[in-house]
């Protein structure tokens, strides 16, 4: 468990294979890491996509445009191993 404090935002990743990807390399290489999954979009555009499925009288997930962006994060001391091993740099 990484503790709140004593984290550091790794990558932002809105595509969920990159995020499977990045999940396996820290794995391997033994680096904790912990996701935080942000739900993107607007109430108003959620709104608007239940109001249309229910005019159309279709499923909701017809017309939900919900994204999710997830943030990946690591121990502070474990960042510069973690970012070499993911980027090379």
């Amino acid at each position: 468990m990484i503790c709140l404090f004593n984290r550091k935002l790794l990558a932002t990743e809105s595509d969920p294979q990159q995020v499977g990807h990045i999940k396996d390399v820290l794995q391997r290489a033994g680096i904790p890491y912990s996701i935080d999954p942000l739900r993107g979009g607007t109430r108003f555009g959620q709104a608007r996509d239940a109001s249309m499925a229910a005019k159309y009288g279709v499923r909701y997930s017809m017309f939900n445009t919900t994204t999710y962006v997830y943030r990946i994060y690591v121990r502070r001391r474990d960042f510069m191993r973690a970012r070499r091993t993911l980027y090379g740099k």
